[in-house]
């Protein structure tokens, strides 16, 4: 594939999750390669990876839509491709997971496999000075062809969280806590991210913005409806366009600051060839970008080695706290804390703010929106 071909980021006006509507949209959007035969091969097995967070149902806009991905499975098994459908939560169980978010029965539908990302491989990188390991899905070795199907919604770590930030699904169960805790600011988090697409490598990224979530995400923002599909072979160069059409500023979105630092392309938005319907009329006005407490913040704390300053902007951001009224003393923050210091007492989680590493894992899957950033 030739540079200008890989930075080539289609998009696609899609105001509805009709089965029909998706397919024509779909379509369109890939019409740029000649449709998705330019991708899957016959006889390939090919990995569909939603967005699926967490046990939610698709009205809630947490994970990717079931119709996005069905559409899709048909696409690929139109192309002779053999369709697999998995994704690692974060917290919740798989049956559970798939069940609600609907992927149990868009894979019935279609007649594709549902897997678990249940046994890992080591590979080692060298990322953030060290040389590190990812715990990747151990079934990604035996895939022909990852598609990577990405939900648009804000993030507090990472400013949005788009088609870069979605392979992180590719590191096991719990395995995703550990890193949570290895690398807990911004920046060094999302260098991380970055090895992980880097390993994952997935021939082609699809954002679900048909309805974004903005303001308090990713889990509890506020459905948007933003009517867009977007694909492309380049994550970081999807994520560019996506932070432009949301009124992100490059380094408000820490993965982009970190791709960056690797010198990957499709950072620059000159650099990226826009097919489809223009940035123009694409743009989503008034996007509520809620806490990006990553961001500049993130970025300068990365950058600068004493140790004065990076301790004063470290301080700059914020620490959760509960909610109680909304709390229903389910115990999810303090089973899923990647630090471990969070306790229940008197029904209420009490957090140990020294110890804490401001990862937002508890806000990220708490159930009830209980978790809030001061």
């Amino acid at each position: 594939m030739q540079e200008n071909e890989n930075n080539l980021v289609s998009i696609a006006g899609c105001k509805s999750y009709h089965q029909d509507t998706i397919r024509l949209k779909f379509e369109e959007l890939l019409e740029p390669w000649g449709g998705i035969n330019y991708f899957v091969r016959p006889h390939q097995k090919v990995l569909l990876k939603p967005n699926l967070l967490a046990a939610a149902k698709p009205e809630e806009v947490v994970t990717t839509h079931p119709n996005v991905i069905r559409v899709l499975a048909e696409l690929v098994q139109s192309a002779g491709g053999k369709v697999f459908i998995g994704d690692s939560p974060g917290s919740d169980d798989y049956e559970l997971v798939y069940r609600m978010t609907g992927m149990h029965h868009a894979a019935k539908e279609t007649n594709s496999e549902l897997i678990t990302f249940d046994h890992y491989t080591r590979k080692e990188y060298y990322g953030n000075r060290k040389t590190s390991e990812l715990q990747l899905a151990a079934v990604l070795d035996e895939m022909d062809v990852v598609i990577n199907v990405a939900k648009l919604k804000t993030h507090p770590l990472t400013g949005l969280t788009a088609a870069v930030k979605n392979t992180f699904g590719c590191i096991v169960g719990k395995k995703k806590a550990r890193m949570h805790y290895e690398y807990p600011l911004p920046h060094d988090f999302s260098r991380m991210l970055i090895d992980v697409y880097l390993a994952v490598k997935p021939a082609l990224s699809i954002i679900d913005a048909i309805i974004a979530l903005e303001g308090i995400g990713p889990r509890k923002g506020k459905p948007r409806n933003t009517g867009l599909l977007m694909a492309s072979p380049n994550a970081v160069a999807l994520d560019r366009v996506a932070a432009e059409l949301t009124g992100f500023r490059q380094d408000q979105v820490t993965t982009l600051t970190a791709a960056r630092e690797k010198s990957l392309s499709g950072v620059n938005l000159p650099d990226i060839r826009i097919e489809g319907q223009s940035l123009n009329e694409s743009r989503i006005d008034t996007f509520d970008k809620g806490t990006a407490s990553g961001g500049k913040i993130g970025r300068l704390i990365a950058s600068f080695p004493q140790a004065w300053l990076r301790g004063w902007l470290e301080r700059r951001r914020p620490y959760p706290f509960i909610d109680e009224q909304a709390c229903n003393s389910c115990g999810k923050c303090a089973e899923d804390c990647p630090a471990q210091i969070i306790i229940i007492e008197d029904g209420i989680p009490d957090i140990d703010l020294k110890s804490c590493i401001r990862c937002y894992c508890c806000r990220e899957f708490c159930p009830r929106g209980a978790v809030n950033l001061k």
